[in-house]
């Protein structure tokens, strides 16, 4: 497994690189002279040329992707001392980073990316040995939400270090991460209403819910019953059993201790699984649960805000508003997973971030087949599949068509179900989301894209010079909430955020299946596209996409290495952002070529 694992983490820090580089050439066969062929086993080469270091690096392809999310046949090959060398993975690492670190002249680092890599490549080699007996379910064709939450092993394709997890140790990464699928129950504090902080949005006490559920639920015992009975105004503040176990070490217990507001009742209640986020914990409990997490996991350490607890508090009351309600029936295929409610420590008026709990809603039955984005686009990883090739295949069985028709036929149903309708809202009411692949979740009926869910409020924004009622409605968006951003700024993160890593992933997974190319897919978009300027020929946001050679991107890789942390610097400078190729720039379009190419199945599965 150790080979395999150095095979992916190198392949996601290489797609990384290359794209926030803009550095690499393709090689194809016919191109390469017989040394090149011998090293990439007559694949295509991608050529990397480290100027600062003197080096050339070879990377053998098995897969070429049009967006840059490319697949590596082996561990590239170094030329050094007049001749190729197989070099440690570690090193390949370490030379690529240095060579970024050389180019620029901001006095760069490359030492605690390195250690990331490294952590992230080890934890991917356990994930697979733990889950080698059944990495067919990864891209099994029916997935429950828990399973598709449990299944990305792979992590962010374009991200250096998609599996660093500073601050667990073995035990920690076997029961509280989703790849091993972990289980585990929440911990509780009892506390003093004076210490409590919370928030609904249907102006309910968080710590009362919670109280009355746990107790309807059967699941206390006899003497954590009495103990809530002898304390009936006292809160039950909910935290990630690791962080109560961090928190008992903190200033903040021993204040609530010398103050006699606290009562530690320890792990229980339901058990819950770990999602893709790995502190977000979901099972048969009114809500999904996200504690504050003080790990660092991949770009940031994940403590909750008071700010994003508002986000959330105020979303809910907006889509439970008449007008949330008319954009539910405007587009019905359009959803989204509230945080309602939140609850926290305060001490002396402050509230403690990293005490913090938001309760999200947790709308998903068992048979429902509802996948993370990222997961439904994950390769297997030791073949050269993805899930979606069971759904293509499926469906080419059932309608008796080739998958090369299924999959067109699939992707502007997925153009109809997400696309058209978070534009909709984007360009009529300045409603923005971080849509992400992670963040947005697909459901199926009978294989078929069918509803689009966008999750984690956090990442809510709201156009200033477009969503003027939305902010006089709730104008706590524009205040402590912090989720309204000029045009300019919102267009660009919902470039990266929806078009770039969202849509690009998909137009990957599905031209990784041999069922379509990605040029056919990226035209498509396109298509899609330009009859949306038609209808908002004003907009800013298509003008780039579509006539823009160069589209704004967010570089994990960079943002890394200059140790940024997302969740906590200024939104401005949280990430480092570049310009890439565009993929879908076209300078003009004939009438003719803004029509759309009829897809019978379309219309078929329109109303299934």
């Amino acid at each position: 497994m150790k080979s395999l694992a150095n095979r992916l983490a190198m392949q996601h820090l290489i797609n990384a690189y290359s794209q926030e580089t803009g550095r690499g050439d393709l090689l194809a066969v016919e191109q390469q002279n017989k040394t090149q062929r011998q090293i990439s086993q007559n694949q295509t080469l991608l050529w990397l040329s480290l100027h600062p270091l003197s080096l050339t690096v070879a990377v053998p392809l098995s897969y070429v992707s049009a967006v840059g999310r490319h697949r590596l046949a082996s561990l590239p090959y170094v030329w050094r001392d007049h001749q190729w060398r197989s070099l440690s993975a570690v090193t390949l690492v370490s030379l690529l980073l240095e060579d970024i670190v050389q180019s620029n002249s901001q006095g760069l680092d490359a030492a605690s990316l390195v250690e990331r890599w490294v952590q992230s490549r080890d934890a991917l080699a356990f994930f697979l040995q733990h889950r080698m007996a059944d990495l067919d379910q990864i891209t099994a064709l029916q997935q429950n939400f828990v399973q598709s939450e449990q299944s990305l092993l792979l992590g962010h394709a374009m991200h250096p270090s998609p599996k660093s997890r500073q601050g667990f140790v073995h035990q920690d990464i076997v029961r509280f991460s989703p790849e091993t699928q972990g289980q585990c129950q929440l911990h509780f504090w009892l506390v003093h209403p004076d210490a409590i902080a919370e928030g609904d949005a249907f102006d309910r006490s968080t710590g009362d819910l919670l109280r009355a559920e746990l107790i309807g639920s059967h699941l206390l015992t006899a003497t954590q019953q009495r103990t809530l009975a002898e304390y009936p105004t006292w809160k039950l503040l909910p935290l990630h059993p690791w962080q109560a176990r961090y928190l008992m070490g903190q200033p903040v217990w021993q204040q609530l201790q010398q103050r006699d507001q606290v009562l530690n009742l320890g792990e229980l209640g339901w058990q819950l699984s770990p999602s893709t986020s790995v502190r977000t914990l979901c099972g048969a409990a009114p809500w999904m649960f996200k504690p504050s997490l003080s790990i660092s996991i991949t770009n940031s350490v994940r403590i909750n805000l008071y700010r994003e607890c508002l986000r959330g508090e105020m979303s809910c009351r907006l889509w439970h508003s008449a007008f949330g309600q008319q954009l539910k029936r405007d587009y019905p295929s359009l959803k989204a997973i509230n945080d309602p409610a939140w609850i926290a420590v305060q001490l002396d008026g402050q509230v403690i971030n990293e005490t913090i709990c938001i309760l999200r809603d947790n709308p998903f039955v068992q048979g429902q087949q509802v996948s993370c984005m990222a997961a439904l686009c994950q390769d297997q990883p030791d073949q050269p599949r993805n899930r979606l090739n069971a759904i293509l295949s499926a469906l080419a069985q059932r309608h008796q068509q080739s998958e090369q028709a299924i999959a067109q036929a699939w992707f502007e149903r997925f153009l109809q179900v997400a696309v058209e309708p978070m534009l909709a809202i984007y360009h009529r009411y300045g409603m923005a989301f971080e849509a992400h692949q992670q963040n947005t979740l697909l459901e199926l009926v009978e294989y078929w894209p069918a509803q689009f869910w966008l999750r984690d409020n956090q990442g809510f924004y709201y156009i200033e010079e477009k969503a003027s009622h939305i902010i006089q409605m709730f104008p706590v968006l524009a205040g402590a909430a912090e989720s309204v951003g000029s045009r300019d700024f919102v267009d660009e993160r919902f470039i990266y955020y929806f078009f770039g890593n969202t849509l690009f992933g998909l137009v990957n997974a599905l031209g990784a299946t041999g069922a379509i190319g990605e040029r056919a897919l990226l035209t498509q978009l396109q298509a899609c596209l330009q009859r949306q300027q038609q209808l908002y020929p004003e907009s800013s946001l298509l003008q780039r996409v579509l006539h823009e050679p160069t589209l704004p991107y967010k570089g994990n890789l960079m943002t890394r290495l200059h140790e940024l942390d997302e969740l906590v610097a200024p939104v401005e400078f949280q990430s480092v952002y570049l310009q890439i190729d565009n993929p879908l720039y076209v300078e003009a379009v004939s009438h003719a070529q803004q029509q759309p190419p009829s897809h019978p199945l379309v219309a078929e599965v329109k109303h299934a």
